[in-house]
């Protein structure tokens, strides 16, 4: 059954069972609730019949009045509420005129929010003994139940619910200065080929967005092709043994100043002239100053993201979530029908992915998205100047990349010279020599290859 929340069906591993029981588990203020009420929400709009269950000290018209600023909430769901010091104190009186009301309603749909203060009073071994009875009462209601609760995660893990429901969700955030980053993660699934992992979300006015995390890493059903594309200049293409392979991830090393945004832009450009639609993802430029820079070499780019033949995603390090970037770049491939894909620069995901081997793992994940589309990337690190090619291993994913193109400047008799080399290309012979090239009103232009 779908959960009706966009992205989290997808790490379920399709939705939840029906019937079972799931605990959304948090700290005030993470979206407990919010998660519960949402799903509900969606289920009755499909038709089925709900109960939310209110352990609360509001009366129903005030929990009624505070949902509906969700653009999710419907009016029609059935409501009843419990009083939270009679439930801690009483939980079997509670429990008794719940069986009633679900006998009467027969939904196939019951949100408890929250479960954790039935029973707050009693001692340990009571309160275990009455959460077995409810879960004999779930047996017979045979609907799709979820409870939340406020709890730590080394306290799941103790408490009594966890061993009786089937799931177990646990929403966290982060506070950070500058922003909050909110967290998902799966810590029991019953029955489902679910996607671990901690995975991000986040809560507007419309509800809560699920992004899993990486999600093209696990397919490598699709195999490299041998069908090459060129890059935008006929003598690099030469040097690349005759152009890029279709589907391959390739990396563009170099320090400022060198080209590599203009290397980036001539592959997308020739994409256009072979009406290959492109996709430019960047970090610093916004589309009209992308725009600006294209336009001194003579290319349209405005006119092609009019028309629709490119899509640009801009997006500022410090507001960037890596699950959901990768989600929106999914479907601007899928939207556009992309061919090809520019990256600039990797350098753009260091604020959030500070750890290098997560770094990685998410470029790579990435690239192997990109091979599942049929997109042909091109992506840019950025080199210190004093990076010579004996250093290129220092670039860490230059592992992911099946291509590695070095781009260098130096300043030879107060003139500053650029040379291009090949590090490696998989899978396909490529000049081993230097070129020097030159960066000209024609965009990226290969002089004549550096040999003895």
């Amino acid at each position: 059954m779908s959960t009706g929340i966009e992205g989290l069906d997808e790490v379920l591993g399709g939705g939840v069972l029906s019937p079972s029981t799931t605990f959304i588990a948090g700290t005030p203020g993470t979206g407990r609730t919010t998660l519960g009420m949402q799903s509900l929400c969606a289920a009755a709009k499909k038709g089925e019949k709900v109960l939310y269950v209110a352990i609360s000290s509001k009366p129903e018209a005030l929990i009624r009045q505070i949902l509906s600023r969700f653009s999710f909430f419907e009016e029609n769901i059935n409501i009843r509420t419990f009083n939270v010091s009679s439930v801690e104190r009483d939980p079997l009186t509670m429990l008794v005129e719940l069986g009633n009301i679900v006998s009467s309603l027969k939904p196939d749909r019951i949100l408890i929010d929250p479960v954790t203060p039935i029973g707050f009073g009693f001692p340990e071994a009571e309160r275990r003994r009455f959460m077995y009875s409810l879960n004999a009462a779930l047996n017979e209601w045979n609907a799709v139940v979820c409870f939340t609760g406020t709890l730590e995660p080394d306290a799941v893990k103790s408490n009594v619910i966890s061993d009786i429901v089937d799931n177990i969700i646990y929403i966290s955030q982060d506070l950070d200065p500058h922003i909050t980053r909110r967290y998902i993660e799966l810590m029991k699934v019953s029955g489902m080929s679910s996607v671990q992992g901690k995975h991000t979300f986040e809560i507007g006015t419309d509800g809560i967005s699920v992004y899993p995390k990486d999600i093209a890493q696990a397919d490598y059903s699709i195999n490299a092709s041998a069908e090459r594309i060129s890059i935008g200049t006929p003598m690099l293409d030469e040097m690349l043994g005759g152009g890029l392979f279709k589907g391959s991830s390739n990396l563009i090393a170099g320090s400022t100043g060198t080209g590599k945004t203009v290397l980036g832009l001539n592959f997308i450009m020739e994409g256009a002239k072979k009406g290959e639609p492109g996709i430019i993802i960047n970090f610093d430029e916004t589309p009209e100053e992308l725009f600006l820079h294209a336009s001194n070499f003579g290319w349209d780019l405005k006119g092609m993201y009019k028309n629709g033949s490119l899509k640009i995603i801009h997006t500022l390090p410090s507001s960037l979530d890596p699950n959901k970037h990768m989600m929106q770049i999914q479907k601007a491939i899928q939207e556009t029908k992309a061919k090809r894909m520019f990256l600039d620069a990797v350098e753009g995901f260091d604020y959030v992915l500070a750890d290098p081997i997560e770094r990685k793992q998410h470029i790579s994940a990435l690239s192997r998205m990109f091979r599942n589309e049929g997109v042909t990337s091109l992506l840019t690190c950025l080199t210190t100047e004093s990076k010579e090619r004996s250093k290129i291993c220092d670039i860490q994913i230059t592992s992911v990349a099946d291509t590695v193109i070095m781009l260098q400047q130096s300043l030879i008799s107060s003139v500053l010279q650029k040379s291009l080399s090949i590090i490696k290309m998989r899978g396909s012979d490529h000049e081993k020599g230097p070129a020097r090239y030159e960066i000209n009103s024609n965009g990226f232009v290969i002089e004549n290859l550096m040999r003895e």
